[in-house]
């Protein structure tokens, strides 16, 4: 092909970006998309989701364009949430050491989401936290997502990055917030 120029010595791969929009979404080529759709974010103690844990679910649930209820929680970690950690989220020990803990959070997140489609910036890392928090207590997760991320990334190609700032600054969203 002629615009591919290629490189000795240099191996490449092509990804198709499509496939990677979100998950379960396979079987949805004909699916209506009067679907509810829940937007939401999480915020953690670290990156690992079998050993760090959540602290705090945000999410929206929007039917046919219009925001239709809210769910917003902090979650009490089982060991202290690092200084690293507050200075990125905001969260402090203090602000969660009176929250419920994933257990109880986890059941009324699940039943806030039943049904819907989740949508996340990053939804690869929003999900295997929730994935992993449900099997540890014994709850079903089988959603379909769509990762923000992805689609920002094919719908904005002049962005330098595609951080959450910077897709909603495209977007002419006001962010004051994560």
């Amino acid at each position: 092909h002629e615009s591919f120029k290629p490189i000795y010595g240099i191996e490449a791969y092509v990804v198709n970006d499509i496939d990677m929009l979100g998950d379960n979404l396979e079987d949805s080529k004909n699916e209506s998309l009067d679907k509810d759709v829940v937007v939401f974010d999480i915020e953690t103690t670290g990156f690992s989701p079998v050993i760090n844990e959540i602290i705090e679910i945000g999410a929206v649930k929007i039917h046919e364009g219009k925001i239709i209820d809210r769910f917003s929680s902090f979650v009490k970690p089982s060991e202290p949430i690092p200084k690293k950690i507050t200075e990125l989220t905001g969260i402090s020990n203090e602000l969660v050491k009176d929250a419920e803990t994933i257990n109880v959070i986890l059941p009324r997140f699940l039943e806030f989401i039943e049904g819907s489609i989740l949508v996340a910036h990053n939804s690869s890392f929003d999900i295997s936290f929730i994935k992993e928090a449900a099997k540890k207590s014994g709850f079903q997760f089988d959603y379909k997502s769509i990762d923000t991320w992805t689609l920002s990334k094919l719908l904005f190609h002049e962005l330098s990055s595609y951080s959450l700032d910077n897709v909603a600054k495209a977007c002419s969203v006001s962010l004051e917030n994560h």
